[in-house]
């Protein structure tokens, strides 16, 4: 539950969230989230503010431990379980998500998806479903493994830095 309200918490680094908004976009009940966010602040991960008559939270971007957070909430993401029957091999995040710190509140989640895939079209909404609850835009770039052989023989740019990203799971 901790790496989940983690998640949340850092693909909207740059968005202080109210306790709500956070347990929308985790998928968590109330007071999950609320207890995730005490072990959060005494880890010193998040800081909290006051904004108005509630509180909110983000990642406190100037502690040491706010990089490896960061890519700890990607590994975190629920991608795989997102794809469940959809016969995914391997997920990697790249673009300015996978960097802490550069992602934006317009940023969308690039994502390479190694896989035999039946039904792409399928394989894109449960990906858009995941993106609605993230509250982000995820771009899926959908791969067969035959398919991503060739882009790293013809030095595809793409599947070059998408393969540079983080690798959420699977090997490819």
């Amino acid at each position: 539950n901790v790496g989940q309200v983690n998640a949340a918490l850092m693909i909207h680094s740059r968005v202080p969230l109210r306790l709500g908004e956070l347990a929308r976009a985790s998928g968590l009940p109330r007071q999950i989230v609320a207890s995730a966010l005490l072990t959060l602040e005494k880890r010193g991960i998040v800081k909290r503010t006051r904004a108005g008559d509630h509180d909110v939270f983000a990642p406190d971007t100037s502690s040491p431990y706010y990089p490896s957070a960061y890519l700890a909430a990607l590994v975190d993401l629920p991608v795989a379980a997102t794809l469940g029957s959809h016969r995914a091999m391997a997920a990697y995040l790249y673009g300015s998500m996978a960097v802490p710190g550069r992602g934006t509140p317009r940023s969308d989640i690039d994502l390479l998806l190694v896989g035999d895939f039946k039904n792409k079209a399928a394989v894109r909404e449960a990906v858009s479903t995941l993106g609605e609850r993230l509250e982000r835009r995820v771009d899926a770039f959908l791969l067969s493994p035959e398919e991503l052989e060739a882009g790293r023989r013809s030095g595809d740019a793409r599947v070059r830095a998408a393969l540079d990203g983080v690798r959420l799971f699977g090997e490819a």
